[in-house]
């Protein structure tokens, strides 16, 4: 189901000026992570990623994007298992996921895409490295430059959606029923 819900939030990105867009599929990943585990989260970030892409493909698979959606929820998964304050957990998940997923693996894998032109997954990186790409329009550091704002404002209207959906009463009830349902089937 949650997978589905990938695909869907997946479909409902609203794009933005250069290669940018809120996504709301991080907010599906960051809720798989918190209350079903890392790797249920990794499975629903990934699979929503490349169904949504088998179904409408929007250009070439890129492997470092969905590298970076399976792993918001696997990072919001292991942050949430510490003793910290569940406000603190977000903010510390959504930082680490701004740097690792949005700064790093998203814009890495856009830039070879869109500005270097190669294929963004293991043969891109193969051929930057071993091709002659000396007509780089931008240098990565320059792209992220200007990537990093509008990724900011994407992980922060996830993060409150996360929030609001934690503060829910409704939604914790939810997920302990789903929780007590699957230990009442596997006794």
């Amino acid at each position: 189901m949650l997978a589905a819900l990938s695909v869907v939030a997946n479909f409902c990105t609203i794009p933005l000026p250069g290669n940018n867009a809120v996504s709301f599929t991080l907010a599906v990943c960051f809720f798989t992570g918190i209350y079903f585990g890392a790797v249920p989260a990794m499975l629903v970030g990934y699979a929503g990623d490349l169904i949504a892409h088998l179904i409408h493909p929007l250009g070439e698979y890129n492997w470092f994007l969905a590298a970076s959606v399976a792993l918001y929820g696997v990072i919001c998964a292991l942050v949430y298992k510490t003793k910290l304050p569940q406000a603190v957990k977000l903010i510390l998940s959504a930082i680490i996921c701004y740097l690792v997923c949005l700064c790093g693996l998203n814009t890495f894998g856009l830039w070879l895409q869109y500005i270097v032109g190669v294929q963004a997954g293991p043969l891109g990186v193969w051929d930057l490295i071993t091709g002659n790409h000396g007509d780089i329009g931008k240098s990565f550091w320059v792209y992220l430059a200007a990537r990093a704002p509008m990724s900011a404002v994407n992980l922060t209207v996830n993060a409150v959606i996360v929030g609001v959906l934690q503060a829910s009463k409704t939604i914790a009830k939810l997920v302990e029923r789903i929780h007590s349902g699957e230990a009442a089937t596997t006794k």
